[in-house]
């Protein structure tokens, strides 16, 4: 018995000593960066890094299935108005987050400012199933600045359907232009 508790008892130790090692951190090491040199460590406050640019959407191809999250349909600002969606869906599609985070800020800030959600659909489907999935769409933004703090009595939805298309052509990017929720600021306009 003796001799299974004393190997037992070294790979335990070995453990617990690898357990405790640490590798240095970029701080623990730059002060022995300037090659033995004598200087003081002063306590540095965080550097602010930039905000990475709009990605280049010259280089992504711009089609009626990338439509609704292609880049260069949001700058991540208020300035973004309009939020395309999938055919069929009423997901609020990722490509548009930080201009509706934007716009959740703005509400936040000015709590007189209004705005209108606008869903709206393409040609396809019935009336009533289109004024329907405009429903949801202009619901889907609402529920989404709902989520970021935006109060209720600052937001009005309203469904379109197919009645106010932005593009009147047939195509595929004709409908992907209009599937979507325009954001109309009724008061406080940013």
């Amino acid at each position: 018995m003796r001799s299974f508790i004393n190997p037992f008892l070294a790979v335990i130790l070995a453990g617990l000593l690898a357990a405790c090692s640490s590798t240095p951190t970029e701080e623990d090491t730059s002060s022995t960066d300037t090659m033995g040199q004598n200087t003081q460590t002063t306590p540095t406050t965080p550097v602010e890094r930039p905000k990475p640019s709009k990605p280049e959407t010259s280089s992504i191809p711009l089609t009626a299935e990338n439509f609704h999250n292609h880049p260069s349909n949001y700058d991540g600002t208020t300035d973004t108005r309009v939020i395309y969606f999938a055919f069929d869906s009423n997901t609020v599609p990722a490509a548009a987050f930080e201009s509706l985070r934007a716009h959740a800020k703005y509400l936040k800030e000015n709590p007189n400012a209004k705005v209108r959600l606008e869903g709206h659909a393409d040609e396809r489907g019935t009336r009533e199933y289109n004024v329907a999935l405009s429903e949801r769409r202009s619901e889907a933004v609402q529920k989404f600045l709902r989520v970021q703090g935006v109060s209720a009595s600052q937001l009005e939805t309203v469904a379109y359907g197919e009645e106010k298309p932005a593009a009147f052509g047939h195509t595929e990017m004709d409908w992907a232009k209009n599937r979507r929720v325009v954001l109309n600021y009724t008061a406080g306009r940013p």
